[in-house]
C-alpha cells in the first residue's frame, strides 16, 4: 500500500512540472516575436484603408476638380429708379401681327372630318347670288350688282396677301367669315392667346386664276372650283399677337370652332396639306 501511494504522488508532481514547462516556453516565444518588431522599420508599400474620413485633398492619388462656384452677378440700380419699387417688366412689347412664326391650320395639325368635294360644289351652286366667275369682267359685274362683296380684315381674322384670288366673297359667305372671326376672338379673350387671329389665304378666283394655280399646285381641282363661285375660303394659319404664347390654345380653339360649325351643318370642310378649305353649306336665318 505504501508503494502504491508513492507512485501516485510522483506521477502528479511530474504532470505539474510539464504544464509549467509548456507555459514558460509559450511566454518566451511571445516575447521573442515582440522583440523582432523595430520602431525604425520602413513603412509598408501596401495601401491602407482609413477607418475615418479625411479631406479629399489629403488622400494620396486624388486631385480636386478645377471648378469654382458661379457667382451671382452684381446688380446696379440706376439713380433714376426707386429701389423700393418692384419693376415687373420695363420693356413694352410691341409685336406686329404676322411678325411671329404662325401656327399651322391644316390636316397635319388639326383633325377634322372631310366632306366630299362634290358636296362642296353642290352647296356652292345652290347659294343665293351664286354664279360662276369666269374672268375679271364677271368679277367686276358681280361687285357692281352686290352679288359679290369686298372683304377686309375683321375681328378674329385677317386677309393674307392674295396671289391667286381676290378678296371678294358672296355676301352670305362674308357674313360666315365674320361670324367665325367673332367666335374665335371670343374663345381667346381673357387668355394668354388673346389677340391671335386666323389668316385667310384664298377667296374668290376667276377661271384664269384657277388655271394658274393648277400649274403651281397639282392638288388644285381641274373641275369648276367652289372658289370660282365666291362660296369658299381657305384658312392656313393662326397669327399670334404675343411672343410668349405658344400654338396650343390657338390650334385647339380653331379646331373646336371648325368642328362646331361643321356639326351644326353650317359649313363643309376639306382638310388639305396646307390649309382648311371651307365652303358655306347653308345660310343661317
Amino acid at each position: 500500500m505504501k508503494f502504491a501511494n508513492m507512485s501516485t504522488s510522483v506521477n502528479r508532481d511530474f504532470r505539474w512540472d510539464r504544464v509549467m514547462l509548456v507555459l514558460i516556453i509559450l511566454i518566451g516565444c511571445s516575447s521573442g516575436v515582440v522583440a523582432l518588431v523595430s520602431d525604425n522599420a520602413p513603412p509598408s508599400e501596401k495601401k491602407h484603408y482609413l477607418s475615418h474620413p479625411e479631406p479629399l485633398s489629403k488622400v494620396r492619388g486624388y486631385s480636386l476638380p478645377d471648378k469654382q462656384l458661379a457667382e451671382a452677378p452684381s446688380v446696379q440700380l440706376s439713380n433714376e429708379v426707386d429701389p423700393n419699387i418692384h419693376v415687373v417688366d420695363m420693356k413694352i412689347k410691341d409685336v406686329k401681327l404676322g411678325s411671329l412664326l404662325p401656327c399651322s391650320c391644316c390636316k397635319k395639325t388639326i383633325r377634322i372630318p372631310k366632306n366630299p368635294y362634290t358636296r362642296h360644289q353642290t352647296a356652292a351652286r345652290s347659294l343665293p347670288h351664286s354664279f360662276f366667275v369666269k374672268n375679271a369682267s364677271e368679277l367686276a359685274y358681280g361687285l357692281s350688282v352686290n352679288k359679290l362683296v369686298e372683304v377686309q380684315d375683321g375681328r378674329g381674322y385677317r386677309i393674307d396677301r392674295l396671289k391667286y384670288s381676290e378678296a371678294v366673297l358672296l355676301p352670305e359667305v362674308r357674313d360666315l367669315l365674320e361670324s367665325m372671326g367673332h367666335d374665335y376672338a371670343d374663345a381667346l379673350e381673357g387668355t394668354a392667346s388673346e389677340g391671335t387671329v386666323f389668316r385667310v389665304t384664298s377667296m374668290t378666283r376667276t377661271e384664269a386664276q384657277q388655271k394658274s394655280l393648277r400649274r403651281r399646285n397639282r392638288n388644285a381641282t381641274r373641275s369648276q372650283s367652289t372658289h370660282s363661285y365666291g362660296a369658299s375660303f381657305d384658312i392656313a394659319f393662326m397669327d399670334r399677337a404675343n411672343e410668349d404664347d405658344n400654338c396650343n390654345r390657338p390650334t385647339r380653339e380653331i379646331q373646336k370652332l371648325l368642328l362646331r360649325y361643321q356639326n351644326e351643318g353650317r359649313i363643309l370642310i376639306i382638310p388639305e396639306g396646307g390649309c382648311m378649305h371651307i365652303t358655306l353649306l347653308r345660310v343661317t336665318p
